[in-house]
């Protein structure tokens, strides 16, 4: 067997560089795509009025949108097979990223969804859906 395979040597980079990446390498300096800060949970919710729980429902909700964009409108995805037809094996490297920065920005979509529950079942423990005038 041959050592010196380049094809050999490029499948070895990719995979090991896709495995740093979804093996938890710190890639919150690259990112090509917007994405916003993630949101911060608050232990003194209860002391809340309703309409500032109102406003911190409002404020979360731009954290549930989902900023990916699709394969087709995703010019990276367009390079990577660019670059793709001339090196073959450099392909896996930006879907193994895309995987990993969808996991993450699941995780945000899921943090934000689940802190705006929190908010609206204290809105129901205080009665703020109640017309008690």
């Amino acid at each position: 067997m041959n050592t010196n395979n380049p094809k050999l040597a490029i499948l070895a980079s990719a995979v090991l560089l896709s495995w740093s990446m979804v093996a938890g390498a710190d890639t919150s300096k690259f990112n090509p795509f917007r994405s916003p800060a993630p949101i911060q949970q608050n232990s003194i919710d209860s002391g809340l009025t309703c309409a500032q729980l109102d406003r911190e429902i409002s404020r979360a909700t731009p954290y549930t949108y989902n900023y990916r964009t699709d394969f087709d409108k995703d010019p990276y995805a367009g390079g990577t097979i660019v670059a793709s037809a001339t090196i073959p094996l450099i392909g896996y490297i930006y879907p193994a990223y895309s995987l990993f920065r969808g996991i993450a920005e699941d995780k945000r979509i899921h943090s934000a969804n689940n802190r705006i529950e929190h908010l609206r079942r204290l809105k129901q423990e205080k009665y703020c859906y109640e017309d008690r005038s």
